[in-house]
């Protein structure tokens, strides 16, 4: 076991555990270690850099968890270029840390960026633009603007159905998505006929106590409640 194995293997127990303080202690030893043993510019350095951001963020520590964040960035352009995989979970906690911090503006450019990126990588890592579109709409209906909400939300599902198969599971999610988006923009009719399209999709793939079924299952119902239908869905 290297050392740097070593090392996230103690901080993910100290997290487990909720000793997030010392997790960030140890994670700052592991980055001494790691620019010591590989210098500042190594992928092995950015991504202790991407786990110190996200530590920070834990602990509330604004500044430090963000200025981690594009240092990490930083470093994984400079080793891998700006097309690598590699980029993509430090982008998508700037994303996440962003918009939790309400800076909707920065999260909007750096979710371009990254549903780009997708774009460009195999199968397996450019499904995630599926889910990278669909977050990009729920930032411009933040934003005040639902009509390219919907448009970006249609955009995944084409995505995924052209890529993926019309059955895919991440397009039951979509269409859960969109028949939440309808539901709250009043149209009753279009929000039934997603949820029921989720559901359909949704059934195929998983248990009926899924989570996931259970949301779509629960969006249809709620919909037929606000039509003065009393219907039970299985």
């Amino acid at each position: 076991m290297t050392p740097l194995i070593e090392y996230d293997k103690k901080i993910t127990q100290l997290i487990a555990a909720g000793r997030y303080d010392e997790a960030l202690w140890v994670a700052e030893e592991e980055l001494c270690y790691a620019e010591s043993s590989y210098g500042h510019e190594h992928l092995e350095t950015a991504k202790v850099l991407n786990n110190l951001g996200w530590i920070c963020d834990v602990l509330n520590k604004e500044q430090s968890a963000e200025d981690y964040y594009l240092k990490a960035l930083e470093v994984k352009i400079a080793v891998c270029g700006n097309t690598s995989h590699e980029l993509i979970p430090t982008l998508e906690n700037i994303i996440n840390f962003l918009i939790n911090h309400n800076q909707l503006a920065r999260a909007y450019e750096f979710l371009v960026k990254l549903i780009d990126l997708a774009g460009l990588q195999n199968k397996l890592w450019r499904l995630r633009k599926g889910a990278y579109l669909c977050q990009l709409a729920e930032l411009e209906e933040q934003l005040g603007f639902p009509d390219k909400a919907e448009n970006l939300l249609w955009e995944s599902l084409s995505f995924l159905q052209a890529n993926y198969g019309f059955d895919h599971p991440n397009a039951g999610r979509v269409f859960a998505k969109l028949g939440a988006f309808f539901e709250r923009q009043g149209n009753l009719a279009r929000a039934e006929y997603c949820y029921n399209r989720s559901l359909k999709i949704r059934k195929k793939h998983l248990s009926s106590n899924h989570p996931d079924v259970k949301f779509s299952r629960d969006g249809l119902e709620n919909i037929y409640s606000k039509l003065g239908l009393k219907v039970k869905i299985r």
